[in-house]
């Protein structure tokens, strides 16, 4: 009787287990969907020509050190100019839905640095940080968390987040109102590109490098793809 009571709760005990093991490995496989965020110029109401100032660099002066940064032009009108985050959202499931949130944040901010505000995009499935676009040369006016809506080709998101600032400082190369938009590492799965072929570096153009439209997909600057929950 013993060895059969023991016998039952050991296979209580396994099943337990089994279970739990079989739940862990489901919620690291994920949905089985591909997010894609693909971000557009945050200048300018949307559906303008945004002149990109400065190609891909870290900071636009000598020598044009190559890095992940863009700067666009905001209007020439004076600083307190809004910026927007911006860009299309994609997800491999047909009924689409909220595929994330969105959390305004200061990164960086003082009189004698580069004030850096990021925008958080947190995945909506499992909670998990997975990309965050960065505005340098500006400040947040709004920082209310906001959902943000996906489907299977991509769709249209654009929220004022803030204003430029004049962000000239004793450690801070600045000329001219402007956003340097760029985007933070972030551990979790993504996988990062850069539109190279559309942008040039800072190398081949600094001060005037063309016109981009700021609301067309084909127009993203940087992807941002990661498997849903995995």
């Amino acid at each position: 009787m013993f060895k059969l009571k023991y016998m039952v709760v050991l296979s209580i005990l396994l099943g337990f287990t089994l279970g739990i093991a079989v739940t862990s490995r489901a919620r690291a496989a994920g949905t089985g969907y591909t997010i894609v965020v693909t971000m557009t110029p945050p200048t300018l109401v949307s559906g303008s020509y945004a002149t990109l100032n400065c190609g891909w660099h870290l900071a636009c002066v000598n020598p044009y050190t190559y890095s992940t940064g863009l700067d666009f032009e905001d209007g020439n009108t004076g600083y307190n100019n809004p910026w927007y985050f911006r860009g299309y959202f994609a997800t491999g499931n047909p009924a689409g839905g909220v595929v994330a949130t969105g959390t305004p944040l200061v990164n960086q901010s003082g009189a004698d640095v580069c004030d850096r505000m990021t925008v958080w995009i947190i995945e909506k499935y499992n909670g998990v940080l997975r990309a965050a676009p960065l505005y340098v040369h500006t400040k947040i006016t709004n920082s209310t968390v906001f959902d943000i809506g996906g489907s299977l080709f991509g769709t249209y998101f654009n929220r004022q987040i803030g204003a430029t600032i004049d962000d000239a400082g004793l450690n801070c190369s600045f000329t001219g109102s402007h956003v340097h938009e760029d985007h933070v590492s972030v551990n979790g799965g993504v996988t990062t590109t850069l539109h190279s072929s559309l942008y040039p570096s800072a190398t081949t153009c600094n001060n005037s490098c063309g016109l981009f439209f700021n609301s067309t997909q084909n127009g993203w600057t940087r992807k941002f793809s990661w498997p849903e929950g995995g």
